[in-house]
């Protein structure tokens, strides 16, 4: 869709013939959403132009009101979802530009398991999702935010769910509460799952296996 009077506008504050270009581009195919061109490196570079883009329009006061509502009611609210998405693909680049730049909420919760942007960190647990959630917590991210759903899973429930060790003895390191983590599913879970590895780190669970004397390998892990 075309907008004369906006056009006009940013024709008169253009400096250069990108400039012009960017903005006639934006207003063309009116594509706000950030979500989209978070997850991968080589799109970073357009999610920076769409949210400078937005930026300039809303502090300027330049844009038709139809732009700024876009602006307002899709980028601004689809930073959270664009920051998962990045976090999802440990794109550290769109990551570092969201929270330092766009000022994405580092606790928001997104989605339909209400998950942080730690506990998707969490949920991939590779070294560069390490990496991310030292810089997420860094940034102010609470580490022992639990989700509120059944099991009211935290970070480092989703790193032991994950069977991933090193990252859950990387979070304790941090500052996590291992008593957030105590669920009988998760005791359960590790002993029917042979995770014998996370049998101490959750509080409670060393206690079922001494009661039940199994798994009797797991036996020599309980202190």
């Amino acid at each position: 869709m075309y907008f004369p009077t906006l056009f006009n506008i940013v024709m008169v504050f253009c400096l250069t013939s990108a400039t012009c270009n960017q903005h006639d581009k934006y207003v063309t195919q009116r594509n706000y959403l950030l979500s989209p061109v978070a997850s991968f490196t080589q799109d970073t570079d357009e999610l920076k132009k769409r949210w400078f883009y937005c930026e300039h329009c809303l502090k300027s006061n330049s844009c038709s009101s139809q732009v700024s509502n876009q602006c307002k009611t899709v980028t601004l609210p689809d930073r959270a979802e664009a920051l998962n998405n990045a976090i999802t693909q440990a794109n550290a680049d769109a990551v570092h530009f969201l929270v330092d730049v766009a000022k994405t909420d580092v606790n928001s919760m997104t989605g339909r398991y209400k998950e942080t942007p730690l506990m998707v960190a969490a949920y991939y647990g590779s070294q560069r999702h390490q990496d991310i959630a030292d810089y997420l917590i860094a940034r102010g991210a609470e580490i022992n935010a639990t989700n509120g759903l059944p099991g009211n899973h935290s970070a480092l429930l989703i790193a032991i769910w994950k069977n991933n060790i090193s990252f859950a003895a990387h979070l304790l390191s941090r500052g996590a509460n291992p008593s957030l983590a105590y669920e009988g599913e998760a005791c359960n879970a590790a002993i029917a799952r042979q995770r014998l590895n996370f049998i101490p780190l959750i509080p409670g669970c060393c206690s079922i296996v001494k009661i039940k004397q199994q798994p009797a390998e797991a036996l020599y892990l309980c202190p």
